[in-house]
């Protein structure tokens, strides 16, 4: 490939893997949960189970839904009135971003930005929304730092190559498997399905 394509490619995945969750986009497929294979080697997401969804003119883009920190939200945003209560863990989303605050929220009322993903539920950075949710004593399910997003030719290469499987988005993984059991349960399940 000639240099100048090369470079031109490295900038645009570069620009993509930098872009937030943009405002109110609209999603080209169902949100799906990929579950690591147990030979992924990348130590950012070996033994993960990533919500991912796909954002129409944009990369696959997600966050682990099993990797909590030892932070809790207050720590990692002393700063914000808001957030000064909240003693919950912050999970790593995945390794872009990591400065940009992610959450899981459900509720009736959709946030201006963010994807809506089953049920009322929605993944969203919207601070104003947040700041509106929480001000009216709102719940979040779950907060993250970073997020994780691929180029849509390079995830089907990993899908392919078989270092995840993929189950359909459902709100019990989601909301309600302890993180600490739920590679291993949705991997037995994914498997159960390949053979």
């Amino acid at each position: 490939m000639p240099r100048h394509r090369l470079l031109a490619l490295s900038l645009l995945i570069l620009c993509a893997v930098a872009a937030p969750i943009l405002a109110a986009e609209p999603t080209s497929r169902a949100p799906i949960l990929l579950v690591a294979a147990e030979d992924l080697e990348d130590s950012n997401f070996s033994g993960t189970v990533v919500l991912v969804v796909f954002p129409t003119g944009g990369p696959p883009t997600g966050v682990i839904l099993n990797k909590p920190s030892e932070l809790a939200v207050k720590d990692a945003f002393p700063d914000d009135q808001q957030l000064r209560t909240h003693a919950e863990k912050v999970f790593f989303g995945g390794p872009v971003r990591l400065d940009v605050l992610t959450y899981l929220v459900r509720n009736t009322k959709s946030p201006k930005e963010g994807y809506k993903l089953l049920d009322n539920l929605y993944l969203t950075q919207d601070a104003g929304y947040l700041d509106s949710l929480l001000a009216k004593r709102g719940k979040v399910e779950r907060f993250f730092l970073g997020t994780a997003v691929w180029m849509q030719e390079q995830l089907d290469a990993e899908i392919a190559a078989h270092q995840w499987f993929v189950l359909p988005a459902d709100l019990d993984s989601i909301l309600n498997t302890h993180p600490e059991t739920l590679w291993r349960s949705l991997l037995a399940k994914a498997t159960a399905v390949e053979t």
